[in-house]
Parts: C-alpha cells; structure tokens; sequence
C-alpha cells in the first residue's frame, strides 16, 4: 500500500489483507494503530476465511445474540372517554365545596386540556374535557341546591 489513492475502501482493506505483514513502515509513518486492523492473529484471519464450517458456526452464534425486535417504547393506550373513568379520575365523592370542585377542574384540565396534548389526542381531549366540566358543573349545582336549601 503505497501513497495516496482515491480508491474505495473495500479494494483498501483487500490489499491490507492480503499482505502477510512483513512488510516494514517507511521511517517517517507511524501506525496509528499500535495492532491488527482487525485485532486478530494471522492465523485466526486464515482459518475463518478458508473453514466453512467456522463460518457457519460464527453466523448461527451471531443470530442467536442478534434480535431482530427494536426497542420501542410502550404503545400508550388512548385516555378513556368513558363518563364512569373520568368520574374515578376526577374522585368525586359528593361532599365537595365550590372551591374544592374548582381545585378538581384545575388539576383535570392541567392534566388533559386539549391544548396540553398531541395534536393525534386533541379530539379525545376535548371529549374528556367537556364530560368532566359537566360532571363538576353538575356537583356545583348540587352544592348550590344543598346551600339554598338550608
């Protein structure tokens, strides 16, 4: 391997193995790389080239340590829009005041305003949104009767 080429890397990297390494650097080049190329023995090198049996068994020990299987996050599953979660969600009991029921629809739309989340959960979001403001303004209304009536 002699100067500068502009050859591709795969006919670079024949000729560097198809040398037998007795070749002595030029005085003023220093290896960059104090081993191998490929961190092997000469006689590893020819034994994986010329055993077709040692090749097979290098690629059925490669596929066994190999996992075709990508590490995806967790599909989230979609906020439910039934009346009944959102309820649980929202925890109420009936016993609420005014200023607790408006500290529950603060808390609720922090966590699912339509304007908190993707763009894909948006229509979802505002399902949720107007369920859970009906179900406090409904509490609020019970309080409002309860108060009246006493």
């Amino acid at each position: 391997m002699a100067g500068f080429t502009t050859r591709d890397f795969a006919s670079l990297l024949d000729e560097v193995l198809a040398s037998d390494g007795t070749e002595e650097p030029k005085a003023g080049v220093r290896p960059t790389i104090p081993f191998d190329i490929l961190g092997r023995r000469e006689a590893d090198r020819t034994a994986s080239v010329s055993d077709p049996e040692a090749a097979a068994e290098y690629l059925f020990a490669a596929a066994d340590n190999f996992s075709i299987e990508p590490d995806l996050p967790q599909i989230l599953t979609l906020p439910s829009i039934d009346p009944f979660d959102i309820a649980q969600e929202l925890r109420l009991t009936g016993r609420e005041t005014p200023e607790v029921l408006d500290r529950i629809r603060r808390e609720f739309a922090f966590a699912n305003h339509p304007d908190r989340v993707s763009e894909d959960l948006r229509d979802r979001a505002i399902v949720r949104m107007q369920i859970a403001n009906r179900m406090i303004d409904d509490a609020k209304e019970r309080c409002a009767k309860i108060a009246a009536a006493r």
